[in-house]
C-alpha cells in the first residue's frame, strides 16, 4: 500500500519509519518545561484531528505528560527579586502553597493586615522555552509530513512563543489587570458585575507577582451548591457580555480558557471574580473588523463568498480543494447557527449533544481534507477562549436565546 505525499508515493514502511521518528521527536518530550509543556498540551488538544491514529496514539503523550517542576524556594525568590523594605511589607507568608500552575506556585501573606496572594514563578522557565517550542515544532512538522500536509507552521509557532514569553514575564500580568480593573469599573454589567483582583505594582517583578486576595468558589464548586436556574442563567449571561466586551469593544481578551479562572460569589448579589490575566492579549480594530465581516458573510452570503473571507482572513489556503472549501463552509454555518436561528427569541441549549457531534464529525472530516491550511494562528488563542466559554456553559446547563449578543455584534463599530 502507497501514500501520496505531494509528487512522492510513501509506502508503508516509509509511513511506519516517520512514525518511528515522531515517537523518538515525542520522548523528547519528557525534558520539557512548564510554559512548553502547556503548549504541547494546547496542540495535542486542538490538532488531533490533523493526523493519523498511528499518530494521535503518539500525540497523546502530551497530554498525560506531568512536568516535574524544580523545587521552587519562596523565600530565596522573594530575597532575590524584592528590596529588604518591600520585604518587610510582607507578613504572614505561608511557605506551603495553596495552589498551582503550569508557571509557578501560589502562596498567601498578607500587606498592611490584608490578605494577599503571592505568585511565584519556577526557576529557568524564560531560558527553556525558545528550545522547548523548537522541539515541539519538529514533532508537529513530522506528524504533519506523515499526512501529506504541506503547511507552513511557523506563524502558529511564533505566536505560541510570543504569548509564552509574555506569561513568564509577571510583569505583564500585573499591567493587564490593572487594565482590566479599570475597563471593568467602567463597564454598567447587565447581569452579575465582574471584577478582577489588584496587582500591587511596587511588589511584582518578573518573576513575583503579589496581588489582592479574593474570596469565591470556582464555578465547579458553585455548580455544585445546586444553584437556581435564574441564577445560572445570570451567570452564563455575564459570562457572554464579558467576552463580547473583551473582543469586540475593548480588543483586550484574556484568553485561557481554564473555567478555574472564574470565582463566583454572592454578597449578596451574584458577582465573578476573574482571574490569572497572564495570556491576555489585544486585537487591533481592523483585525476585529475583518472578524465581523467574515460572521457576517456565514450568515447571508453564498459559499464562493464566504471561503474568500476565510482566505483573506487567511483562515483558508487557495489551494484547498473544493471539497474542503465546501467543508469548511459547512462547518461555519453550523457554529454559528445557534445565533442565527434564533432570530423570534428561540433559545439554543448549551447542553444539545447533536450540536456537539455534528461539529466533532465536520471538524474532523475538515482536518482530513485540508492539505495546505495551518491552523489559524491570528485565532488559535481567541477561540480557546470561546470554547472555554462555550464548555463553561455547558456545564452550567442554560438555554439561551443568543440573537440578542448577535445582534450586539453586527452593530459594534470597531
Amino acid at each position: 500500500m502507497a501514500t501520496k505525499i505531494g509528487f512522492k508515493e510513501l509506502t508503508s514502511g516509509d509511513i511506519q519509519s516517520r512514525i518511528e521518528q515522531a515517537k523518538i521527536l515525542t520522548e523528547s518530550l519528557g525534558n520539557l518545561r512548564g510554559a512548553a509543556m502547556k503548549a504541547g498540551q494546547l496542540l495535542s488538544l486542538d490538532l488531533d484531528d490533523y493526523f493519523p491514529p498511528e499518530a494521535i496514539q503518539i500525540l497523546s503523550q502530551l497530554q498525560h505528560q506531568v512536568w516535574e517542576s524544580p523545587e521552587l524556594d519562596l523565600a530565596q525568590t522573594l530575597k532575590e527579586e524584592l528590596t529588604e523594605s518591600e520585604l518587610l511589607e510582607l507578613r504572614e507568608i505561608q511557605h506551603k502553597p495553596f495552589a498551582a500552575a503550569s508557571m509557578g506556585q501560589v502562596y498567601k501573606a498578607k500587606v498592611a493586615n490584608n490578605p494577599i496572594v503571592i505568585k511565584a514563578q519556577y526557576p529557568y522557565l524564560e531560558q527553556s522555552i525558545e528550545n522547548d517550542i523548537r522541539t515541539l515544532k519538529k514533532i508537529i512538522s513530522a506528524l504533519c509530513l506523515m499526512t501529506g500536509r504541506n503547511m507552513n507552521l511557523e506563524y502558529l509557532f511564533t505566536e505560541i512563543e510570543e504569548v509564552l514569553l509574555q506569561e513568564v514575564n509577571y510583569l505583564n500580568e500585573a499591567q493587564a489587570l490593572a487594565n482590566f480593573n479599570k475597563l471593568f469599573a467602567s463597564h454598567d454589567w447587565k447581569y452579575a458585575k465582574i471584577n478582577a483582583p489588584t496587582p500591587l505594582t511596587h511588589l511584582s517583578t518578573k518573576k513575583i507577582l503579589c496581588l489582592t486576595y479574593e474570596s469565591g468558589l470556582t464555578l465547579k464548586e458553585w455548580i455544585d451548591t445546586a444553584p437556581s436556574k435564574e441564577k445560572r442563567e445570570l451567570i452564563a449571561k455575564s459570562m457572554l457580555e464579558l467576552y463580547i466586551m473583551e473582543f469586540f469593544v475593548w480588543g483586550f481578551v484574556q484568553t485561557d480558557p481554564n473555567p478555574g479562572n472564574f470565582l463566583i460569589r454572592e454578597n449578596p448579589e451574584l458577582e465573578i471574580v476573574a482571574l490569572d490575566f497572564g495570556a491576555s492579549k489585544e486585537y487591533p480594530p481592523e483585525f476585529r473588523k475583518s472578524y465581523i465581516e467574515l460572521l457576517k458573510s456565514i450568515q447571508n452570503s453564498p459559499a464562493e463568498t464566504i471561503v474568500q473571507k476565510a482566505i483573506d482572513f487567511e483562515l483558508l489556503d487557495p489551494r484547498e480543494t473544493q471539497e474542503a472549501k465546501l467543508v469548511f463552509v459547512e462547518l461555519m454555518k453550523l457554529g454559528m447557527s445557534p445565533f442565527f436561528q434564533n432570530q423570534k427569541g428561540g433559545k439554543f441549549s448549551f447542553k444539545d449533544d447533536d450540536f456537539l457531534k455534528n461539529n466533532s464529525r465536520l471538524s474532523r472530516q475538515l482536518m482530513q481534507t485540508l492539505k495546505f491550511s495551518p491552523p489559524p494562528h491570528k485565532l488559535i488563542f481567541l477561540h480557546r477562549k470561546l470554547g472555554g466559554i462555550f464548555a463553561a456553559l455547558r456545564k452550567l446547563e442554560v438555554e439561551l436565546d443568543l440573537h440578542e449578543y448577535w445582534e450586539q455584534i453586527i452593530m459594534r463599530r470597531v
